[in-house]
């Protein structure tokens, strides 16, 4: 054999040892021999691989690439021997925006890209039972202006209802869980804003100011006054408790309206009525904590930024008794409760809002 024929065999079998395949929902497809010569860019030298999430929790969808993982991840490499630009998509059909990131892959490298489509405001009020749903990926080349397909899928996941909150999170711990009910108190919410306004015509001033001041404990009465104006601008919506099923145990999905909902409805169930409450005193810059015992929750505000003690409120209370008797009433749940909380009991937890926020925890949109 010749040398020049030699040469022709090696080039010929580094042809044939080009390939892609794509894995993910379906099986490796067979390696597709590629057909440019060496040194010219091929899609055939890019492989794909992508994971997405299986279910779609609707009531924080805002935390996905943040608190929660990527909902959509898609990793590239470029078994070529010059760069690529690719154009990578994803969207759940019909319910979210499409996420779209173009990058360019060098030769020999692997890159991931991280994806997270954002539901579309109007579909999340239908949003009202559990619905199965289509995601679409697609991977593209651009050469010369031109997009080149690579990938182009779809594969079945499930949207939460717009009111399901799952209590187990893979990869989270129960404390971590608890934490996430943060993005549901909604101190911006025009709704919020405008039971603060009511409140207002409580107070011994007339007005209703943010924070604490220089004052301690409470000394001058400012944080009760407000928390009290609450308590009866509260009863202006004819709010109610209306008992439902809780439950905090891992693994169970607790239905849970937000506070405009609360509003708009004139009832709510104990997380519900507590998850307003903090909503309008996070509003007042007042420091705010939830408190959850097993099939219960109630409400913590913080008396002053110097000092551990807090006003207690039993929210289940409204329309049924004054703000004093529900402070009394949700002190001596939280003395009973103290001992198995700081054992780290199951089904006890403490969710302090501001807290939450720092670890960027924020409050869902408002509709």
């Amino acid at each position: 054999m010749s040398a020049e024929t030699s040469l022709k065999m090696i080039l010929l079998l580094a042809l044939l040892s080009l390939g892609c395949s794509f894995t993910g929902l379906v099986p490796t497809s067979e390696a597709v021999p590629a057909t440019q010569p060496v040194g010219e860019f091929s899609v055939d030298n890019i492989q794909v691989d992508y994971l997405y999430t299986s279910e779609l929790i609707t009531i924080i969808y805002p935390l996905y690439g943040s608190k929660l993982d990527d909902f959509v991840i898609v990793t590239l490499s470029n078994g070529g021997a010059v760069p690529a630009k690719l154009i990578v998509e994803s969207e759940i059909v019909g319910y979210t925006t499409k996420a779209i990131d173009t990058v360019d892959v060098q030769a020999g490298e692997t890159l991931e890209v991280r994806q997270n489509p954002r539901l579309i405001p109007e579909m999340i009020n239908d949003l009202n039972v559990e619905k199965p749903a289509q995601v679409h990926i697609g991977v593209a080349a651009l050469q010369e202006g031109i997009e080149k397909p690579i990938l182009d899928e779809t594969g079945e996941t499930i949207i939460y209802a717009r009111r399901d909150f799952p209590l187990s999170i893979s990869g989270f711990t129960q404390d971590e869980v608890y934490q996430l009910f943060a993005a549901m108190v909604t101190p911006n919410d025009p709704s919020v804003e405008g039971l603060i306004r009511k409140a207002a015509d409580y107070t011994d001033s007339g007005i209703m100011w943010s924070g604490y001041g220089s004052h301690v404990n409470d000394d001058d009465g400012g944080v009760w006054d407000r928390l009290q104006a609450i308590w009866q601008a509260e009863g202006e919506y004819n709010l109610t408790y209306i008992s439902t099923w809780v439950s905090f145990a891992p693994g169970d999905v607790q239905r849970i309206r937000l506070p405009a909902e609360v509003l708009e409805q004139q009832s709510g169930n104990c997380i519900e009525l507590a998850l307003l409450y903090a909503a309008a005193a996070e509003a007042l810059d007042l420091e705010a904590a939830l408190v959850l015992i097993p099939g219960h929750a109630f409400i913590g505000i913080r008396m002053d930024q110097q000092n551990a003690d807090y006003y207690f409120i039993e929210t289940t209370m409204i329309g049924r008794a004054d703000f004093s008797e529900a402070v009394d009433a949700a002190g001596s749940e939280f003395k009973d409760a103290l001992p198995h909380m700081d054992a780290g009991e199951t089904s006890y937890g403490w969710v302090n809002i501001w807290g939450a926020r720092e670890d960027g925890i924020l409050p869902l949109p408002w509709r």
